[in-house]
């Protein structure tokens, strides 16, 4: 996968766009554009409904960032910093640094985003009402439209499968109930995966008797969803695993770094040593980070301008890339799951220490599982 397009950066929240919402921006504005719109403003020639398609398709992604945004800023009210919000095919998500602190919380920020969207639904509605006598028709049926989409996102978000907000809230329940944020992870995500299999098999057996490729998109959404709760799964089961284990006891020093001072040629060929590594620490002589380089970065300024130095091209690392050594290794798995492609680094003070090798993440598990096995042995 690529990585997110920066967009903009508002109340402190970088907003990313993935490669694939320009995928899902066309998809809807040829939906409108050959379906909605001419049935309700027959005669229009096709560039103006292409027009307001493309307008409406905006407006619709401004209407999810409105969602997350909701999410973020609640999360931010109770203690939970939010690093980044993302539009991709299937919508949009804020990329939460940690969890929430407790049930409460995670019940309010998850609730936070339906509530806008049925708030925001219900105003454009209202609008479009009052103002029918007064305005063109393309406006009337563009805010309609407008309106019951975001009571649509609304609704579909309320659907109890992890990792919707629905699914959240059903956590948040079952994390008050129990007392255990795991097991009320584990509990909303297989919940979500019986609702993603039955959104795949549903649509699945409507593209076969129908002949309608349009349910296709159910299969889809059913597979995103099932392959989201099966990695929260995954995430809950490492944390619970690992609990009581520091990043520090599993940490490395050996990070794949150039020097600052080192000219660009002289990167690329320490980074031709890590070929695994897709993008590289650069530090200063006494440990202090300077920044991260992407190995295309690398080359493009090898060739463009090779005699520049490493420090001179480094870009400053996102926040959630960074964690301190006496994290829990529960945070570090947390990190983990939302870095794609990226370096996760050990800072503390801004002195480079090391970053985590998966492998002795996974030796940690198995010695943490062989503890509890002992333990329990008579």
């Amino acid at each position: 996968m690529a990585r997110p397009i920066p967009f903009f950066r508002l109340a402190g929240i970088r907003v990313t766009i993935d490669p694939s919402w320009f995928l899902i921006f066309l998809l809807v504005a040829w939906s409108l554009a050959t379906g909605y719109l001419p049935e309700r403003l027959p005669g229009s020639p096709a560039p103006i409904l292409w027009l307001l398609a493309g307008g409406l398709a905006l407006a619709l992604f401004g209407s999810v960032l409105a969602h997350e945004f909701s999410h973020s800023l609640v999360a931010r009210s109770r203690g939970v910093d939010v690093d980044e919000i993302t539009l991709f095919i299937f919508g949009g998500a804020a990329k939460l640094r940690d969890e929430p602190r407790d049930a409460a919380s995670e019940f309010l920020i998850a609730a936070a985003g339906p509530a806008l969207s049925v708030a925001l639904g219900a105003a454009v509605l209202i609008l479009g009402a009052v103002l029918e006598p007064t305005i063109p028709a393309a406006l009337h049926a563009g805010l309609w439209w407008l309106g019951m989409i975001n009571l649509a996102l609304a609704v579909f978000n309320l659907i109890p499968g992890f990792p919707l907000d629905g699914g959240r809230i059903l956590r948040a329940i079952l994390w008050w109930r129990t007392g255990d944020v795991e097991r009320a992870t584990v509990g909303a995500a297989r919940t979500g995966q019986v609702i993603a299999a039955i959104l795949m098999g549903v649509g699945g057996f409507l593209v076969l008797t129908t002949g309608n490729w349009s349910w296709l998109w159910e299969v889809l959404i059913g597979w995103f969803l099932w392959s989201a709760a099966a990695q929260s799964v995954r995430v809950a089961r490492l944390k619970d695993a690992v609990e009581g284990v520091t990043v520090r006891e599993i940490m490395t020093d050996r990070v794949p770094a150039i020097r600052a001072d080192h000219s660009v040629r002289a990167g690329l060929a320490q980074a031709s040593a890590v070929p695994w590594a897709p993008e590289l620490a650069v530090v200063e002589r006494d440990g202090r980070l300077v920044g991260l380089v992407s190995r295309s970065a690398l080359h493009d300024a090898a060739r463009d301008a090779p005699d520049r130095t490493a420090g001179e091209i480094a870009a400053a690392p996102d926040d959630h890339q960074l964690i301190p050594p006496e994290a829990s290794a529960g945070e570090l798995v947390q990190r983990l799951a939302q870095l794609s492609d990226q370096l996760l680094l050990v800072v503390r003070e801004g002195r480079l220490l090391g970053t985590v090798d998966p492998r002795a993440l996974v030796s940690a598990v198995d010695r943490a599982e062989a503890a509890e096995g002992g333990a329990g042995e008579p």
